[in-house]
């Protein structure tokens, strides 16, 4: 059934359309039949006035003539004019959004059809039986037709011109026009219709999506302070101004707390944050026109409020097929259909934006610069530090009543690079399996394989000892030196065979100076695209840097590699970039390597200390082993010549496994077979004092 409203509206689109009719159009015919048939379709006594004779002919009967027409058009003006409807809530809800919107009546008559036709049958009946064609794609409510002109009782020249791509109707996201120039309007404004309560609402909160609250705090951002500061002075600024085209995007692996940041920025800023088409009004995936025709109708609707700001999650939904699979591999159509996104009209998007909005991606690599460059900041966002992971860690198992020491979250922080989003996917599955920390670490080391978020350890082995370093340069001494010494910008490298303990001195110096460490592998940094390691090598720089911390790249000979007898540029190209940060970083930065000889000469002249590592003298060999294994060292002990504090530890693992912890001479046969397994051992001499000593 209708309401009066309604009923009132569509005589007024009947009213129109037997006005703008002749009887050589074959709509004339539909529209006699479907008002003939009106009675049953709508519970109103015009469907009788419609069957009545009028001079001597029938209606549904006779052939249709123009003075019919122009009769039935009368009938039901004076239908309308006797009503007395008042707008009913979808009419009033559309009237604020077109004073939101800056919209015109005309404006507001197109797309009342439009929603009309889209969630009511009796509308979609009408215009689908008098107007569509068999055969044809396209809609009755085409561009390219003249259905909407002529149900509006306006020139065709009329509508086209607010249609047109400038005009505030499309601009705002409210009608779009598809690949076959059908008027599309957003899902989402059915909520309009849909939505109880009165005519009197706030369109604004009606047809956006509010974020939800965050589940991080300001603080938890701290490994970026310098940079989050920055933002949240820019859009403080950009808010209090209305300022247009402020953009800030937001970048890093997935799970660094991108939409988290979005949300507490917007907390920080006591301003409403809109997410930008996430789902459908069914809760299914948007498409691109989708999130397209939102985040429109979004910046339409909170420009110039001063309080609230847009986040677009997932920003390359939007430039597909930009530009040709983001730039990496050239186009891949031979040319362009309307849903693919054109170059000049994403560059106006952002230009133009009138509400200050927040991008996410994991990957900028693939984004035109064109893009890139029309950002107002670019802030990354990289897995954060132990401390910050620390109070996540806690935050979370608090939440989920999990309990655990202090030192067993400490412990989590340090051993996984985890993000916030996996800490928050690690409890929750704890907390459906048992809610125990042992089932928080179970969960988060399966995730930390998958995702290769286990870190290397970031403090030194229980019980290291300096001294039990050989090296050219005293490392006690060194430690001593470098952390009463306040400045901070040196580097250093430390060489020599496997297990002599340079990563565990490089950690030890670290914790003397106060600072973290970030450590990175080769692995972690070499990358099969061109430009792909030299880029991993400068956000490693960049990421010590904001963090303030000890800088630590393992397995160097593989990325400081003799450009002498280098094969290929980016093997020159990637030696170039680590000397070039190497020179400006700021703060502490240490290389290991098993192989001094294979490092650029050039490298080795810019580091500050260069200390060589060795196998252990006979005499600290003793001292090595009545530490690990508190017993006295048998004279055959003297007889290995390649032994390192290494070998140590990972021959006591063994004998607490075999049961052997406490018979010497099983532990020097074993401490012998870790020698003999070195290629570059030296051999004794002598009296069994080895070369080395």
């Amino acid at each position: 059934m209708l309401t009066a409203y309604e009923t009132r509206l569509l005589t007024t689109y009947l009213a129109n359309i037997a006005s703008g009719l002749t009887d050589r159009d074959p709509e004339a015919r539909a529209l006699v039949d479907w008002i003939g048939d009106r009675e049953q379709r709508i519970g109103s006594g015009a469907g009788r006035r419609g069957r009545r004779r009028r001079r001597g002919q029938v209606l549904d009967e006779a052939n249709v003539t123009t003075r019919t027409l122009r009769g039935i058009a009368e009938d039901l003006r004076t239908e309308r004019v006797n009503s007395r409807a008042r707008r009913d809530r979808t009419s009033l809800r559309l009237r604020q959004l077109g004073a939101t919107a800056g919209l015109n009546g005309t404006d507001l008559g197109i797309l009342e059809l439009i929603l009309r036709y889209e969630t009511h049958a009796v509308f979609e009946s009408m215009i689908d039986d008098i107007f569509e064609t068999p055969g044809l794609r396209m809609s009755a409510l085409n561009q390219r037709g003249w259905t909407v002109s002529l149900m509006l009782g306006m020139t065709a020249r009329t509508i086209q011109s607010r249609l047109q791509s400038g005009a505030p109707l499309v601009r705002s996201g409210l009608v779009s026009i598809d690949d076959d120039g059908d008027l599309v309007i957003p899902p989402r404004l059915r909520r309009l219709v849909t939505v109880p309560g009165s005519g009197r609402i706030d369109v604004t909160g009606l047809l956006l999506s509010v974020a939800p609250p965050a589940e991080l705090e300001w603080t938890d951002f701290s490994h970026v302070a310098r940079d989050r500061d920055h933002v949240e002075k820019l859009l403080r600024g950009a808010l209090a101004g209305g300022t247009a085209g402020v953009n800030v995007l937001l970048y890093g692996p997935p799970g660094t707390g991108k939409t988290e940041f979005c949300k507490a920025l917007a907390a920080r800023l006591g301003a409403a944050l809109y997410s930008v088409g996430e789902a459908d009004d069914d809760g299914d995936e948007p498409s691109r026109l989708e999130r397209l025709q939102e985040l429109k109708l979004a910046q339409r609707l909170i420009a110039n409020d001063g309080r609230s700001l847009l986040m677009f999650d997932e920003m390359d939904d939007l430039l597909e097929d930009s530009f040709g699979n983001f730039g990496l591999f050239g186009s891949m159509r031979s040319s362009r259909s309307r849903g693919a996104a054109s170059k000049v009209f994403m560059h106006r998007l952002l230009e133009q934006a009138p509400a200050p909005t927040l991008w996410t991606i994991n990957d900028t690599d693939g984004v035109s610069r064109a893009i890139l460059r029309r950002m107002m900041f670019a802030l990354e966002l990289r897995p954060p530090t132990t401390a910050v992971r620390a109070r996540v860690w806690a935050r979370q198992l608090d939440r989920h009543d999990i309990a655990a020491a202090p030192e067993e979250v400490t412990a989590l922080a340090s051993e996984f690079d985890a993000t916030p989003g996996i800490a928050a996917g690690a409890t929750a599955a704890a907390c459906l399996a048992g809610s125990d920390i042992a089932a928080v670490r179970t969960g988060v080391r399966s995730l930390a394989r998958l995702l290769s978020c286990d870190r290397p350890p970031q403090r030194a082995p229980a019980g290291f000892d300096p001294a039990l370093i050989r090296a050219d340069t005293d490392p006690s001494v060194l430690a001593e030196r470098l952390a009463a010494e306040k400045r901070r910008r040196f580097s250093l490298c430390l060489q020599g065979p496997p297990g002599t303990g340079k990563s565990a001195y490089v950690r030890y110096l670290a914790e003397r100076l106060g600072l973290e460490v970030v450590q990175k592998r080769a692995s972690d940094l070499v990358s099969m695209w061109v430009g792909g390691t030299e880029k991993m090598i400068a956000r490693a720089f960049a990421e010590a840097r904001d963090a303030g911390a000890f800088l630590v790249f393992d397995e160097a000979d593989s990325l400081l590699a003799d450009r002498r007898f280098a094969n290929r540029n980016w093997e020159v190209s990637q030696v170039n970039e680590m000397l070039t940060w190497m020179e400006s970083h700021p703060l502490p930065f240490a290389c290991t390597t098993n192989f001094a000889d294979r490092l650029d000469p050039a490298t080795l002249r810019r580091f500050v200390f260069k200390v060589k590592l060795d196998y252990l003298t006979p005499e600290m060999a003793d001292v090595a082993f009545r530490s690990s294994f508190d017993l006295a060292p048998p004279p055959s002990l003297s007889d290995l010549a390649a032994l390192t504090p290494g070998d140590f530890a990972v021959v006591r693992n063994r004998a607490e496994i075999l049961g052997v912890l406490h018979d010497a001479e099983a532990l020097v046969e074993m401490l012998r077979a870790e020698c003999a397994a070195k290629p570059d051992r030296p051999y004794p001499i002598g009296f069994g004092r080895s070369s080395s000593a």
